[in-house]
Protein backbone atom coordinates (compact mmCIF):
# COMPACT_ATOMS: atom_id res chain seq x y z
CA UNK A 1 0.00 0.00 0.00
CA UNK A 2 1.59 3.42 -0.94
CA UNK A 3 1.60 6.28 1.53
CA UNK A 4 -0.99 9.62 1.06
CA UNK A 5 0.00 12.90 2.35
CA UNK A 6 -1.56 16.25 1.91
CA UNK A 7 0.14 19.53 1.39
CA UNK A 8 -2.32 22.29 1.94
CA UNK A 9 -2.35 26.34 1.85
CA UNK A 10 -2.95 29.60 0.59
CA UNK A 11 -1.12 30.75 -2.77
CA UNK A 12 2.73 31.49 -2.13
CA UNK A 13 2.66 29.45 1.22
CA UNK A 14 5.76 27.46 -0.11
CA UNK A 15 3.78 24.25 -1.49
CA UNK A 16 5.38 23.91 -5.10
CA UNK A 17 8.64 25.56 -3.38
CA UNK A 18 9.34 22.47 -0.91
CA UNK A 19 9.88 20.03 -4.12
CA UNK A 20 12.79 21.91 -4.63
CA UNK A 21 14.65 19.09 -2.51
CA UNK A 22 13.56 16.38 -4.25
CA UNK A 23 15.27 13.57 -5.72
CA UNK A 24 14.61 14.51 -9.61
CA UNK A 25 15.37 11.03 -10.50
CA UNK A 26 13.00 9.46 -7.56
CA UNK A 27 10.49 11.97 -8.22
CA UNK A 28 7.33 12.35 -10.89
CA UNK A 29 5.48 16.14 -10.87
CA UNK A 30 1.76 15.75 -12.27
CA UNK A 31 0.99 19.51 -12.98
CA UNK A 32 -2.54 20.24 -13.10
CA UNK A 33 -2.62 24.13 -13.22
CA UNK A 34 0.22 23.52 -15.97
CA UNK A 35 2.49 26.62 -14.49
CA UNK A 36 6.20 26.90 -14.17
CA UNK A 37 7.63 24.96 -10.53
CA UNK A 38 8.76 28.24 -8.13
CA UNK A 39 12.66 27.25 -8.02
CA UNK A 40 15.80 28.16 -10.20
CA UNK A 41 16.45 24.99 -12.50
CA UNK A 42 13.28 23.33 -12.15
CA UNK A 43 12.47 23.12 -16.18
CA UNK A 44 15.88 21.15 -16.36
CA UNK A 45 15.37 18.91 -14.00
CA UNK A 46 11.13 18.14 -14.28
CA UNK A 47 10.21 18.17 -17.98
CA UNK A 48 9.06 15.40 -20.49
CA UNK A 49 12.70 14.32 -21.53
CA UNK A 50 13.44 13.47 -18.59
CA UNK A 51 10.30 11.26 -18.33
CA UNK A 52 9.29 12.94 -14.62
CA UNK A 53 6.95 15.31 -15.26
CA UNK A 54 3.70 15.80 -16.87
CA UNK A 55 0.81 18.02 -17.20
CA UNK A 56 -2.93 16.50 -16.66
CA UNK A 57 -6.14 17.83 -15.62
CA UNK A 58 -8.56 14.95 -15.70
CA UNK A 59 -9.05 12.81 -12.08
CA UNK A 60 -9.74 9.91 -14.21
CA UNK A 61 -6.19 10.26 -16.61
CA UNK A 62 -4.65 11.01 -13.43
CA UNK A 63 -5.66 8.05 -11.78
CA UNK A 64 -4.44 6.16 -14.72
CA UNK A 65 -1.04 7.55 -14.94
CA UNK A 66 -0.26 6.72 -11.21
CA UNK A 67 -1.61 3.55 -12.23
CA UNK A 68 0.98 3.36 -15.14
CA UNK A 69 3.77 4.88 -13.24
CA UNK A 70 3.47 2.18 -10.69
CA UNK A 71 3.55 -0.88 -12.37
CA UNK A 72 6.35 0.10 -15.18
CA UNK A 73 8.38 2.63 -13.34
CA UNK A 74 10.00 1.60 -10.32
CA UNK A 75 13.09 4.03 -10.15
CA UNK A 76 9.62 6.31 -9.20
CA UNK A 77 9.34 6.84 -5.63
CA UNK A 78 7.48 9.92 -5.38
CA UNK A 79 4.78 11.43 -6.98
CA UNK A 80 3.50 15.04 -7.03
CA UNK A 81 0.11 15.74 -8.13
CA UNK A 82 0.71 19.60 -7.72
CA UNK A 83 -2.55 22.29 -7.92
CA UNK A 84 -5.10 19.39 -7.30
CA UNK A 85 -7.83 21.51 -6.52
CA UNK A 86 -8.15 22.33 -9.91
CA UNK A 87 -8.90 19.25 -10.91
CA UNK A 88 -12.18 19.53 -9.48
CA UNK A 89 -11.95 23.43 -10.40
CA UNK A 90 -11.39 22.99 -13.97
CA UNK A 91 -13.91 20.32 -14.41
CA UNK A 92 -16.88 22.69 -12.37
CA UNK A 93 -15.93 25.30 -15.50
CA UNK A 94 -16.10 22.75 -18.14
CA UNK A 95 -19.36 21.88 -16.62
CA UNK A 96 -20.76 25.35 -16.28
CA UNK A 97 -23.63 24.98 -18.57
CA UNK A 98 -24.77 22.16 -16.91
CA UNK A 99 -27.69 22.30 -14.91
CA UNK A 100 -28.64 19.82 -11.95
CA UNK A 101 -26.34 17.92 -8.90
CA UNK A 102 -24.99 15.43 -11.08
CA UNK A 103 -21.91 17.08 -12.11
CA UNK A 104 -21.44 17.25 -8.17
CA UNK A 105 -22.06 13.64 -7.77
CA UNK A 106 -19.64 12.88 -10.42
CA UNK A 107 -17.23 15.18 -9.50
CA UNK A 108 -16.95 13.71 -6.20
CA UNK A 109 -16.74 10.25 -7.82
CA UNK A 110 -13.92 10.77 -9.61
CA UNK A 111 -11.89 12.35 -6.65
CA UNK A 112 -12.41 10.01 -4.09
CA UNK A 113 -11.83 7.13 -6.72
CA UNK A 114 -8.62 9.24 -7.38
CA UNK A 115 -7.37 9.30 -3.75
CA UNK A 116 -8.54 5.52 -3.12
CA UNK A 117 -6.90 4.04 -6.38
CA UNK A 118 -4.00 6.13 -5.18
CA UNK A 119 -3.31 4.35 -1.74
CA UNK A 120 -3.54 0.85 -3.35
CA UNK A 121 -0.48 1.78 -5.61
CA UNK A 122 3.39 0.21 -4.65
CA UNK A 123 4.46 -0.26 -1.12
CA UNK A 124 7.28 1.98 -1.34
CA UNK A 125 5.76 4.93 -3.54
CA UNK A 126 4.32 8.21 -1.02
CA UNK A 127 1.75 10.00 -3.11
CA UNK A 128 1.86 13.54 -2.25
CA UNK A 129 -1.43 15.89 -2.85
CA UNK A 130 -0.62 19.96 -2.76
CA UNK A 131 -3.83 21.81 -2.97
CA UNK A 132 -5.37 25.38 -2.19
CA UNK A 133 -6.55 25.83 1.30
CA UNK A 134 -10.08 26.95 1.79
CA UNK A 135 -11.21 29.84 4.98
CA UNK A 136 -13.91 28.28 7.35
CA UNK A 137 -15.89 30.74 8.79
CA UNK A 138 -18.14 30.80 12.34
CA UNK A 139 -20.41 34.05 11.46
CA UNK A 140 -17.70 36.94 11.05
CA UNK A 141 -14.79 34.73 12.54
CA UNK A 142 -12.50 32.42 10.75
CA UNK A 143 -12.91 29.03 12.78
CA UNK A 144 -10.05 27.26 10.61
CA UNK A 145 -8.83 26.00 7.29
CA UNK A 146 -9.56 23.08 5.18
CA UNK A 147 -8.97 21.29 1.45
CA UNK A 148 -10.52 23.51 -1.56
CA UNK A 149 -12.79 22.04 -3.22
CA UNK A 150 -15.44 23.07 -5.92
CA UNK A 151 -18.00 24.00 -3.08
CA UNK A 152 -20.46 23.36 -0.69
CA UNK A 153 -22.58 20.98 -3.17
CA UNK A 154 -19.22 18.75 -3.27
CA UNK A 155 -18.44 19.11 0.95
CA UNK A 156 -21.60 17.91 1.49
CA UNK A 157 -20.82 15.13 -0.31
CA UNK A 158 -17.20 14.07 0.63
CA UNK A 159 -14.71 15.08 3.75
CA UNK A 160 -11.36 15.02 1.66
CA UNK A 161 -9.76 15.00 5.20
CA UNK A 162 -10.69 11.93 6.41
CA UNK A 163 -9.14 10.32 3.22
CA UNK A 164 -5.33 11.31 4.67
CA UNK A 165 -3.51 9.71 7.16
CA UNK A 166 -1.27 12.66 7.08
CA UNK A 167 -2.66 16.23 6.37
CA UNK A 168 0.08 19.39 6.67
CA UNK A 169 -0.58 22.63 6.16
CA UNK A 170 1.40 25.66 5.28
CA UNK A 171 2.81 28.23 7.71
CA UNK A 172 4.34 31.44 6.86
CA UNK A 173 5.68 33.76 9.41
CA UNK A 174 7.37 37.04 9.74
CA UNK A 175 10.39 37.62 12.16
CA UNK A 176 11.62 41.35 11.48
CA UNK A 177 12.87 41.15 7.81
CA UNK A 178 13.00 37.41 7.24
CA UNK A 179 10.23 35.50 6.14
CA UNK A 180 9.83 31.75 7.74
CA UNK A 181 7.88 29.51 5.54
CA UNK A 182 7.11 25.83 7.45
CA UNK A 183 4.76 23.62 7.49
CA UNK A 184 2.78 22.32 10.31
CA UNK A 185 2.47 18.43 11.31
CA UNK A 186 -0.56 18.48 14.05
CA UNK A 187 -3.40 20.66 15.31
CA UNK A 188 -1.60 24.36 15.53
CA UNK A 189 -3.99 27.39 15.98
CA UNK A 190 -6.90 27.53 13.58
CA UNK A 191 -5.02 24.43 11.45
CA UNK A 192 -6.28 21.08 10.69
CA UNK A 193 -3.14 19.62 10.11
CA UNK A 194 -2.84 15.50 11.58
CA UNK A 195 -0.05 13.13 11.50
CA UNK A 196 0.53 9.77 12.80
CA UNK A 197 1.57 10.24 16.93
CA UNK A 198 5.24 10.15 17.02
CA UNK A 199 5.73 10.70 12.87
CA UNK A 200 7.20 14.23 13.41
CA UNK A 201 9.07 15.33 16.34
CA UNK A 202 7.63 19.00 15.91
CA UNK A 203 4.44 21.01 15.53
CA UNK A 204 6.15 23.01 12.88
CA UNK A 205 9.17 21.89 10.28
CA UNK A 206 10.65 23.21 7.44
CA UNK A 207 8.82 23.35 4.28
CA UNK A 208 11.32 20.81 2.58
CA UNK A 209 9.05 17.82 0.97
CA UNK A 210 12.31 15.35 0.56
CA UNK A 211 12.26 15.35 4.69
CA UNK A 212 8.66 14.71 4.45
CA UNK A 213 8.41 11.67 2.95
CA UNK A 214 11.34 10.25 4.54
CA UNK A 215 10.06 10.70 7.79
CA UNK A 216 6.99 8.80 6.64
CA UNK A 217 9.00 6.08 5.38
CA UNK A 218 10.98 5.94 7.97
CA UNK A 219 7.68 5.39 10.44
CA UNK A 220 6.42 2.79 8.31
CA UNK A 221 9.87 0.74 8.85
Amino acid sequence: MSKLIGVIGETGSGKSTSLKDLNPKESYIISVAGKELPFKGSEKLYNRENKNYKEVESATEITKLLDTLSKEAPHIKNIVIDDANYIMGFNLVNKAMETGYTKFSLMAKDIVNLIQNAKKLRDDLVICYLSHSEIVEDGNEISGYKIKTAGKMLDSQIVLEGLFTVILYTNVETKGDKVEYTFVTNRYKKFPAKSPNGMFSEVKIPNNLQEVVDKVREYYK
